[in-house]
């Protein structure tokens, strides 16, 4: 088995960015809002972000422990699990983010757009996490495999750029380790099979 489609692996990086996420997103932003404020922001915002990144970590080591030690393991339920979890996180990170931009005094009506756009956009990726391992095999199942795909491709471009950043590599690191996973995951004959492909 090599590195890539080892869920182990995987597992291993997901909780890592999930620690970089509550500790740098987290705690350090709380730290810094209440020693060192950057001009024209307060300490609420730092808190209410910082609140946000941390239960969004926080969620994400949780599915990072169940892969690694195997709780989750059937590959389906893997990559379903993934897709669901970054849906909650959409919707959690929509709200704090709403929620923070208020306390700068952003005006309530687009704060309260924000949040439902984000809300909504998390529910979609919760359904589309949901029809993947339904065991059905439908043409909604090869069009959502073709949308991770790209996705994917999207997502593991972006991380070839955070390495390129001093402050951003190794979160780039372990998010290139996931997609390159998720890709395996997808080109995977038993989930091809179960997607309908």
């Amino acid at each position: 088995m090599s590195f890539f489609d080892n869920p182990k692996n995987a597992g291993l990086a997901f909780m890592i960015v999930a620690i970089i996420d509550i500790v740098l997103g987290g705690i350090a932003t709380i730290v810094l809002g209440a020693v060192s404020p950057a001009e024209g922001y307060n300490l609420t915002y730092y808190v209410i972000s910082g609140i946000g990144s941390i239960i969004c970590g926080a969620l994400m080591l949780m599915y990072g422990m169940k892969v690694r030690s195997g709780v989750i393991s059937a590959k389906i339920d893997i990559l379903a699990q993934f897709v669901r979890i970054i849906g909650v996180v959409t919707i959690i990170g929509g709200i704090f983010s709403a929620a923070s931009s208020l306390s700068l005094g952003a005006d309530l009506g687009t704060a309260i757009i924000a949040a439902i756009v984000s809300i909504i956009i998390g529910l979609i990726i919760i359904f589309i996490g949901s029809k993947i391992n339904d065991g059905k095999q439908t043409i909604g199942d090869k069009i959502i495999w073709v949308i991770l795909l790209i996705a994917f491709i999207l997502c593991l471009l972006a991380a070839l750029f955070e390495i390129f950043s001093i402050v951003l590599i190794i979160n780039g690191i372990c998010d290139l380790i996931i997609y390159i996973f998720m890709l395996f995951l997808l080109f995977d004959p038993e989930v091809k099979r179960e997607m309908n492909m």
